[in-house]
């Protein structure tokens, strides 16, 4: 009896394993090797994890109309224990803006990093719907266009090092 319980028992985890997998495994892009973003939704917000090999900043930007224009961006950096995040908008081709200075609010809410010699990662989260106008609206299932970028620098100001952009549904 013991060994068709723990049968059953085995049976039962690997379902769930399976199953956490296969409900979880949609929720992960790669830029590049060592470069990706994912995110999960919460009840009120969407947490994004972001990666990428260097120790400046890295950022996400989502759905840009016209290369950076028009796409709300998370640029953000480690230092000294902390982090340092900054919700930013495109206002032009190849420019950007904290959404503050253009009459906006900081939504983005940093949760954790981990910083090593060659590797930055960073959790952050995002009201589903801030009510800013330069915040993307996040829902499930939604198609969206994500702009990935880093630097070797922690100046936010500084011109990134590498980008790419990939195609996910949230």
């Amino acid at each position: 009896m013991n060994k068709l319980r723990g049968r059953y028992v085995l049976l039962v985890l690997f379902f769930i394993c399976s199953l956490s997998t296969a409900l979880f495994a949609g929720n992960t892009a790669e830029f590049a090797k060592d470069w990706s973003i994912s995110w999960v939704f919460k009840a009120e917000t969407i947490e994004f994890t972001m990666s990428a090999p260097t120790t400046g900043w890295i950022s996400l930007g989502f759905n840009p109309t016209r290369r950076m224009k028009d796409a709300d961006y998370i640029l953000a950096y480690v230092e000294d224990g902390k982090v340092y995040i900054s919700d930013e908008y495109g206002t032009g081709s190849t420019s950007h803006k904290s959404d503050v200075s253009l009459g906006g609010k900081e939504s983005a809410k940093a949760i954790s990093f981990i910083e090593s010699a060659q590797k930055t990662t960073i959790t952050f989260s995002l009201p589903l719907n801030s009510g800013d106008q330069y915040d993307t609206v996040f829902r499930k299932g939604d198609a969206c266009k994500v702009l990935g970028a880093y630097a070797n620098s922690k100046n936010l100001k500084s011109k990134h090092s590498k980008r790419s952009s990939v195609d996910i549904i949230l």
